[in-house]
């Protein structure tokens, strides 16, 4: 899935708002974080930051199939879930 998906997936699965995000990162208004989220192509940089702030971390590692350690979530380049 795309980082912007995951991120929301994230932030519903943890109750966070675009409001709460905002104000997390600093934002001047939830319109940011919505146009982050709906960007085709969020930087990694930016993925990066709301992560952390809801407690995530990237970890880079192998493409390897099977089931996935509880909460993880998944982000490749073809956006496929």
């Amino acid at each position: 899935m795309k980082a912007s998906t995951a991120i929301k997936k994230i932030m519903k699965r943890n109750g966070w708002t675009q409001a709460q995000m905002a104000k997390a990162v600093g934002a001047k208004s939830q319109t940011v974080i919505g146009m982050r989220l709906n960007r085709p192509n969020m930087t990694f940089d930016l993925a990066l930051e709301m992560l952390d702030k809801m407690g995530y971390e990237i970890v880079i590692q192998p493409v390897s199939a099977g089931k996935r350690k509880e909460g993880a979530v998944v982000i490749t380049r073809g956006g496929e879930e």
